[in-house]
């Protein structure tokens, strides 16, 4: 009798073991990082920086595969129904994780119970850019040229359920104006009809435009943020533009199913926190237009995509914003 507990006693400890082993053996195989985004943009930029930072840390490749569509909906479904075993991430920014779950109806996902932001990166900042051939080099004069031209103003739409689109549908009623968007299945196609003239303005990531800023390609008329960006030190705010101070900026995480191992999500954790204090990462995120985060713990992740919702929700209902779905 005796020697049958103590039998059972040793396999149960075995068997322990064996679990912690298999928890700590994670990742045994490659991880793929769902983008859930078209390639090219800056937020693809960054997804690739991270992935390959990441594989150093946990000896394993982390292969990026850009999922776009519906407005970050099609990726971002994919990786809330995928097993919840690490080795499917997504990235996560507050388009697919605040503003799609609020804006859109009948979604098969919820971001809040089906997805985990094990990581939070950066923010990434926005300028209103317009075509070099449009008369008017600020907001001002870009209120008094749209008003001038009701009908025929177009501007660059990257679907609804975005920061994007928020920032241009707040824009149009701080001016008082009406534009017509033209849809494009990604930040690249965008920038190209606006360089070409095929829309006269669009509110794109900083990441992308700045270089093409400088080349002289496109012009920056504003940027809704509370300062002047470092990159672009010669384009004023919203406020100096004499508009209300406006804020529109996307900030950029990792996330993963909900209901993974905490063994697992350590191990995320621990490699994301060695990859955010990398000096080499770090530039790469500064090339792209990215303000860093400060490192942060699970509620303080959760409060500030809390605090994220409050604020863009509040702009949506302020502004009478709706997707036509």
């Amino acid at each position: 009798m005796k020697l049958t507990f103590r039998l059972r006693e040793i396999l149960a400890i075995a068997g322990l073991v064996l679990a912690s082993a298999g928890h700590a053996a994670f990742p045994e195989r490659p991880i793929k990082l769902v983008v859930p985004y078209a390639a090219g943009g800056g937020t693809d930029g960054i997804a690739r920086a991270f992935a390959e930072a990441m594989g150093r840390e946990l000896k394993q490749p982390m292969v990026v595969e850009n999922r776009p569509g519906a407005g970050a909906i099609i990726g971002t479904q994919a990786v809330a129904g995928a097993p919840k075993d690490g080795y499917t991430l997504l990235l996560a920014s507050n388009g697919n994780m605040v503003l799609t779950p609020f804006l859109y109806k009948d979604l098969k996902f919820d971001a809040k119970k089906d997805l985990k932001v094990f990581a939070l990166v950066a923010e990434a900042p926005t300028v209103v850019v317009a075509n070099p051939t449009v008369p008017a080099n600020t907001l001002r004069e870009f209120e008094s040229y749209a008003k001038a031209n009701a009908g025929r103003v177009f501007y660059g739409l990257l679907g609804q359920g975005n920061v994007l689109f928020i920032a241009t549908k707040v824009m149009e009623t701080m001016m008082g104006i009406q534009m017509t968007g033209i849809q494009y299945k990604g930040s690249s196609p965008a920038l190209m009809g606006t360089m070409s003239g095929e829309v006269q303005v669009y509110v794109d990531l900083a990441s992308t435009s700045v270089p093409l800023i400088k080349a002289g390609r496109l012009k920056a008329l504003a940027v809704p943020n509370r300062a002047r960006l470092e990159a672009l030190p010669d384009v004023p705010t919203f406020s100096e533009a004499g508009y209300p101070e406006f804020h529109a900026a996307s900030w950029i995480g990792f996330a993963l199913p909900s209901g993974a191992p905490d063994a697992v999500i350590l191990t995320l954790q621990a490699a994301a926190r060695k990859v955010l204090a990398e000096g080499k990462f770090r530039e790469s995120a500064k090339a792209l237009g990215l303000v860093m985060l400060p490192e942060m713990n699970d509620k303080a992740i959760a409060d500030y995509i809390e605090a994220d919702h409050v604020r863009w929700s509040g702009l949506a209902r302020r502004y009478n914003i709706t997707v036509e779905q």
